[in-house]
């Protein structure tokens, strides 16, 4: 399916094909939001009442769900692996008790049994390691409660790897290894996005699996040192990993829009090949003051927090209109909108 095959589908016969492929989200933070109204405000009900709602309505089947991290702001709570322990516990009250119509899974056959019955699939994550400390016994017993994929590093340094962000670009630590190794074990997916680049090639030194990269874009279409080089990408996709392409615009471009989001896709796509792009939309739901203090910690530099027409996940039907705009074929527009992570889920975890 090309162009000339996209003149002759309505935007409800592109939205009913989108309705009947597998669609994931590589990256969410509404848990941020969950934290916030429960530990703040006593609110509960928020993925009942509104995230589970978004996503139908962009009939998104899956997304990573971002239990804790690197930061206060993934649970609000100082002590990153108490509140690492209190958001699991959330998400179960939001997700399970509260019959949501979402389902908390820990394989890829729990995820397309999610989507046949009509519900979206929740799978935890957490956006650094730092929560796990120095003690792979807590990563276990994360793994028992059902975590099953660890973003490294959030930017900052954390006592398994260097982020981003830090100057020496350290790479893992020695307990960062061990901590590979036990993911690998477990089978757990291991994440790169934000991490430091030496952190990236001990990563492939030592992990024989796939890796993905949840929600990054790539420096050769944007420099930017939250994005990937070629060489990083080509290695990722070698490995059978995915990148998920982001909307957030700082790292979309310098006029951020969804042309320049798609762009990314491109790149990436005759870089490394269809079989190695996903999508994972970072779109951020803090209040004003939460994004400055986020900006302020991570030394981001100050950005527009939508990428207009991708405000939220009720616009990823946009994605698949748009790859058929740009000529993708309907296998490609598959594997792209959540086939790839999917196949990359089923290899790793289960």
């Amino acid at each position: 399916m090309g162009p000339q095959k996209l003149k002759t589908m309505s935007p409800e016969e592109i939205m009913e094909f989108h309705r009947t492929i597998f669609v994931a989200n590589m990256h969410g933070d509404y848990a941020i939001e969950v934290a916030k109204a429960r530990e703040r405000h006593g609110v509960k009900g928020l993925i009942r009442d509104i995230h589970v709602p978004r996503m139908k309505e962009g009939a998104v089947d899956f997304e990573f769900y971002t239990v804790g991290g690197d930061d206060i702001m993934f649970t609000q709570d100082r002590d990153l692996t108490l509140g690492t322990f209190r958001s699991i516990d959330h998400a179960y009250d939001e997700i399970v008790n509260e019959n949501s119509g979402g389902v908390l899974c820990l394989t890829a056959d729990e995820i397309l049994q999610a989507k046949k019955d009509g519900k979206v699939a929740f799978m935890f994550t957490i956006e650094g390691a730092g929560p796990i400390q120095e003690d792979l016994s807590l990563l276990r017993n994360f793994y028992r409660l059902g975590l099953r994929s660890v973003i490294l590093t959030w930017f900052k340094a954390n006592p398994s790897a260097d982020g981003v962000g830090e100057r020496r670009n350290g790479g893992l630590t020695e307990f960062g290894k061990n901590l590979i190794e036990e993911m690998d074990a477990l089978g757990m997916l291991i994440d790169i996005t934000q991490s430091a680049p030496q952190t990236i090639k001990d990563v492939f030194d030592v992990t024989k699996n796939p890796v993905i990269a949840s929600h990054s874009n790539a420096s050769g279409c944007y420099p930017h040192r939250r994005n990937l080089t070629d060489e990083q990408i080509r290695t990722m996709a070698e490995r059978g990993g995915v990148i998920g392409i982001t909307c957030y615009p700082a790292h979309v471009g310098n006029e951020p829009s969804i042309e320049a989001f798609m762009r990314h896709i491109d790149y990436c796509v005759n870089l490394a090949g269809i079989e190695s792009v996903g999508i994972g939309l970072n779109i951020i739901v803090h209040s004003p003051q939460d994004a400055v203090d986020f900006y302020e910690r991570s030394k981001i530099e100050y950005s527009d927090m939508e990428l207009k027409g991708l405000e939220n996940l009720e616009k990823m039907h946009v994605i698949t209109r748009e790859l058929f705009a740009r000529g993708y074929d309907e296998d490609a527009v598959k594997k792209i909108m959540g086939g790839n992570l999917l196949r990359v889920i089923r290899d790793v975890i289960g």
